[in-house]
């Protein structure tokens, strides 16, 4: 903001400016009302129909019950939950946003059809960052165990033992955010859990056209004993190597199926 100058307007026959005075901003400094702490009510009681119908299309897309290419009708979506068109309508954004599902030409949507430049991208976008994070959450704990790691490693190995691998690939990406949130970096962490849902889908659908289930559990395996020994380089190197891995073998398999590797 300028102001004509209270001395003269006029000098030479030009306008005379200057900058107007900034309002200062009093924040409240010790004071009672600044240190209570806030009343929040839990994230819980606050859940909505939209993120109720985002959770269960979600988890259908990644366990596979609803698969690429399925048409995701508002009205038949929201005649199934009984709710109205809107929360069905909002979910649908909010899983677009993930890169779970997709709108074609005639602007209906439906469940991503993965390519292997989907594939690629992917890929290369985990293998830039998430093996960093992995030597920097190594280098940070030290030799400590990492319980909730472990944890969902053996809630992967029960699922392939058992049969029942619709919630591995939930499993799995558990497993791998424990490894990489141990950085304690909210930027790297932020960008890989961008990449959570659409990582599970991919790998799901991989692992329905050529399962690798058991190779992949040994890989975390391995990866984990290098964390949980504080061996921040090691645990870089197996990380990378799993991920480019998988990006191989799931390239491979889409190809075979949809005739999409070039």
């Amino acid at each position: 903001m300028f102001q004509r100058s209270s001395a003269q307007g006029l000098r030479h026959g030009m306008l005379v400016y200057q900058h107007a005075a900034m309002p200062q901003i009093d924040y409240p400094v010790n004071s009672a009302e600044a240190s209570a702490p806030l009343s929040l009510p839990p994230l819980r009681e606050a859940v909505s129909r939209t993120d109720r119908v985002r959770d269960a299309l979600r988890q259908a897309i990644l366990e596979g019950v609803l698969p690429p290419g399925k048409a995701l009708v508002e009205r038949e979506l929201a005649e199934m939950y009984g709710v109205s068109k809107t929360p069905v309508r909002e979910a649908l954004k909010q899983l677009r946003s993930t890169g779970l599902v997709e709108i074609n030409a005639y602007q209906g949507v439906s469940v991503r059809r993965p390519d292997n430049r989907l594939v690629q991208e992917l890929y290369t976008a985990r293998c830039a960052a998430e093996p960093e994070a992995v030597r920097l959450g190594a280098l940070r704990l030290g030799a400590a165990p990492l319980t909730a790691a472990r944890q969902a490693l053996q809630e992967a190995t029960v699922l392939v033992g058992s049969g029942e691998t619709r919630g591995l690939g939930v499993a799995n990406r558990r497993f791998h955010r424990e490894l990489y949130s141990a950085c304690d970096n909210s930027f790297l962490c932020g960008f890989l859990d961008r990449l959570q849902d659409l990582t599970a889908f991919v790998a799901g659908l991989g692992w329905r056209l050529r399962a690798t289930w058991e190779e992949e559990a040994a890989e975390h395996a391995a990866i984990l004993a290098a964390m949980e020994q504080g061996d921040g380089p090691l645990a870089e190197q197996l990380t990378r190597a799993h991920i480019e891995k998988a990006r191989q073998t799931i390239s491979r398999a889409l190809g075979d199926d949809l005739g999409e590797v070039r």
